[in-house]
Parts: C-alpha cells; structure tokens; sequence
C-alpha cells in the first residue's frame, strides 16, 4: 500500500538563452531518439507506426537467448539452419558451437542461420521460440510489435515501431552480456571442431561516431535500411532507431548531435536529502526519514520553459524490522505531463521491532540507544527548520 505524499516540490531551472540547433530534417520513414534510463522522447518522426524491422529484430532474438539459454551450452546446427537464405556467419550443417559464439554471429555479423541455430537449440523450433520473443516484447510494453521469426526477413505480420525498438534495446542493454555482445567490433570464435572465424561487426557506427556502444543493423528490400544504435556520453545513454531510412548513418549522426546539443543532465536532488517520512508499524520508532539513495540526474533540454514538478510516492504499509536502505517510496520528476524519471527513497535508519528491542541484553540495549538517537535526529528535523 502507497500513498502520495502531500510534499510536491517545484525546480526552477535556469536553463540559459543558447541558441541550439534546428531540429534535423531526416530521411527516414519513422524514427526515435529515447534516454535509455527513462524512456523520455527526445526527437521523433512517426515514431509510434508500425513498420518491418529487418535485422534489428535480432535485438530480441539476442535477448530472449540471453534470459533463457546456457551461454555454455553447445548446439548441433541442423540442415535447416544451414541452408537458411540471407546473411550469414556460414555455419555448416552438424556443426557444434555455443550459445554465446552463435550470440556473436548473430549481432556481429547478422547471422539468420545464428538466429535459426539459436531457436532451434533453446526451444526445439522457430515457431516455439519465436513465441518466447512474442512473450518478452509483451513483457518489456511493446504493444505495437509482433514477431514471426527470429532472423526478420520479411513477413507481412512481423512488424515494430521505432518506439518499440527502443524500448526493447533499452531493456536488452541493461543485460550486461548483451552489451558487451553488441559493443564488441572483432571476435574471433572457436568451433567445436578447432575452427576458427573472425567476425566483424556490421555496425559502422561504432567506428564513426564517439560514444557508441551498439547495436544492430538491418536491410531487406521489403522494409529498407533499419538501424539501431546507442551512445553513451556527457552522463547520457541515448538509443536511436530509424526504420526505412536511406541515409541512416547521417541521420543517427544528426539526431544525436541535436539532441547532445539540446539535452544536458541536471541534478534534480541530491543523495540523502529527505523526501519526508514513512510511518512504521510495530517499530521502537514510529516512522523513518524517506532519503534519496543517489543523485537524481535528468536530461532537461535548453529553454524548456516548464517546470519540472517531483513528487514522492511513500508506503504506508512497512511494518517493523525495517533495514537502513530497504526502499519505502519513489520520487518522481515530470515536466508538465510526461513523467521524466523516478528515483528510489530510501529508509534513513533502522527499525526494530518492539518486542526484538526488550532491554535484557546488550545487543538490545545498544539497539535502544541507537533509537534514541533516531529519535531525537527526527525531533530536531522536525522543529528545527
């Protein structure tokens, strides 16, 4: 159980008069630019319809490997996945390779016999695993995909938006495995056999502009270039994702440069600052302060004339024992009616529980004065403002 605190807090912010660049003119039938740590929107062109994404369905493909399969585990590769049509890291049929290098090939060099090896070895079939990935998309909130195969040659029912795939590598980054999967430009990979291949990743982005960390091309004739990427500076993580769009590598350059332009972090509060109090049930304290656990950053563009609002979020359910830094309530940050951030509050100090603080041994007894302490800390913050 929550309640909304009373406590709303307004920032002002001095922003400055610089001028910024005109928002770019792209190219692209539907595009996005997202902070990956909130999912705030920061440039978009038909970002919400739905379009076929090539290759960059692998995106998916990779994550939902990575949350269901053994990395160490080894596949056999069946004549299917050989003889699969389109790019290939050339895997020959009864091969055997694991899950982790097929990832390589699948995010390096695009491999649809990859994307095949890996359904197949994870779920005894496309068709199975392909529901998996149905499943995750579902999980993650993209309501506007539905996936066919894992490879994305074209189908008429397997389609995105550039908001979904966002969505879905902002999730898939936070894996640490697939980030370093997608960050990675050589990989030499080692069969079962002693083979070795060298596979080099497709993503030209990662060598041209500063900051990239990922992710994934795409090309049929069906749905035309597909792109998506993410660049990490300046304390930002921003993911770009243009769908049908013929000069992709300019545009993911000049979104970023107007949004890096535009956007930049702004302490919103700061760690330890006290956000109010959450009451406690059965505790030698009645409540404890509801602290902010880090610094809460927010990209906040240049000459936003709104005002960024927090407001707190705190439990009225805890009931005693309650550890220092057991999460009582979330603080949140919008900018009129988009929610910009949250960040989590914290207990400020523990919280015996009455009938754990009997006075019949030191440990106790020690307890005791530290509640004392804590209670005269809450008196003097309290009254003394």
């Amino acid at each position: 159980m929550k309640k909304i605190c009373v406590l709303i807090l307004t920032v002002a912010f001095l922003l400055g008069t610089a001028e910024v660049s005109a928002a770019p003119s792209i190219s692209a039938e539907s595009a996005v630019v997202i902070d990956a740590e909130n999912g705030r929107v920061m440039f978009e062109k038909n970002a919400y319809t739905t379009h076929g994404m090539a290759s960059t369905t692998k995106i998916i493909t990779a994550i939902t490997a990575l949350e269901t399969g053994d990395l160490n585990s080894v596949a056999k590769v069946s004549a299917k996945t050989a003889a699969v049509e389109g790019s290939s890291m050339y895997l020959e049929e009864n091969e055997e390779i694991t899950l982790e290098n097929l990832l390589y090939g699948l995010m390096l060099v695009s491999g649809n016999d990859a994307a095949t090896a890996i359904a197949e070895h994870i779920s005894g079939s496309e068709e199975k695993f392909v529901e998996l990935m149905n499943q995750k998309a579902a999980e993650i909130g993209a309501l506007s995909t539905h996936l066919e195969n894992p490879h994305g040659l074209s189908a008429e029912t397997h389609f995105t938006t550039a908001y979904d795939l966002a969505k879905i590598t902002a999730y898939a980054l936070k894996n640490p495995k697939f980030a370093e999967i997608v960050s990675t430009k050589t990989k030499n990979i080692t069969s079962a056999d002693g083979s070795v291949r060298t596979l080099n990743n497709h993503n030209r982005f990662l060598r041209i502009y500063d900051g990239c960390i990922g992710v994934k091309t795409g090309f049929t004739k069906a749905t035309g270039r597909c792109l998506v990427t993410a660049v990490r500076k300046s304390d930002m993580t921003l993911i770009c994702v243009t769908l049908c769009d013929p000069n992709d590598w300019d545009d993911h350059k000049a979104m970023y440069d107007y949004v890096f332009d535009r956007y930049s972090p702004k302490l919103i509060a700061s760690a330890g600052q006290s956000f109010g109090t959450a009451p406690v049930a059965h505790g030698i304290l009645p409540e404890t302060q509801a602290v902010l656990a880090d610094d809460f950053l927010i990209p906040i563009a240049e000459g936003e004339a709104e005002q960024v609002t927090l407001t707190t979020e705190i439990s009225d359910g805890l009931e005693a024992p309650v550890a220092a830094g057991d999460r009582v309530g979330t603080l949140t940050a919008s900018l009129g009616e988009t929610v910009l951030g949250e960040a989590p509050l914290t207990a400020s100090a523990e919280v015996l529980r009455e009938e754990a603080a009997a006075p019949d041994n030191v440990e106790n007894k020690v307890g005791y004065r530290t509640a004392f302490k804590d209670i005269v800390l809450l008196w003097l913050t309290r009254f003394s403002a």
